[in-house]
């Protein structure tokens, strides 16, 4: 029997698009499955660097850092058929996954407890000029 697995999608913030990534074989980038279109995937809302206040427990808001975007992926089911299992893992929005540095340690936050990103003076000078 043939292992069924689909490589994980990454977010390359550098590029803007997604990375089919093995983390089986030390987290090489691969090619996309056969067939398949990455422009298809959802585009995330928040990418590497962003300084974001998340929710993770429900008491109270916390402040991090993204350090990577992720899709679902991995094995899959051994009656489910490929394509089957890119629509449910791949094309929905709400399996975007952050990887959140707060605090020292790495949270696994989805995109609805996050509550929004930190802009910074200078970000926000460059727009709308500070009054004296």
């Amino acid at each position: 029997m043939t292992e069924k697995y689909l490589p994980i999608p990454v977010w390359n913030g550098t590029f803007n698009q997604w990375e089919a990534v093995d983390f089986r074989h030390g987290q090489r980038v691969v090619s996309w499955p056969e067939g398949f279109d990455p422009a298809s995937l959802p585009v995330p809302e928040y990418s590497e660097g962003d300084r974001v206040q998340f929710v993770r427990d429900e008491t109270c808001a916390r402040e991090g850092v993204v350090r990577r975007v992720l899709l679902r992926g991995g094995m899959y089911g051994p009656v489910e058929d490929q394509e089957k299992a890119i629509q449910r893992q791949y094309l929905d929005p709400e399996n975007i996954t952050y990887i959140v540095t707060a605090r020292g340690h790495d949270h696994t936050i989805k995109a609805w407890n996050i509550l929004g990103r930190f802009v910074s003076l200078e970000r926000i000078s460059r727009v709308l000029p500070l009054s004296e």
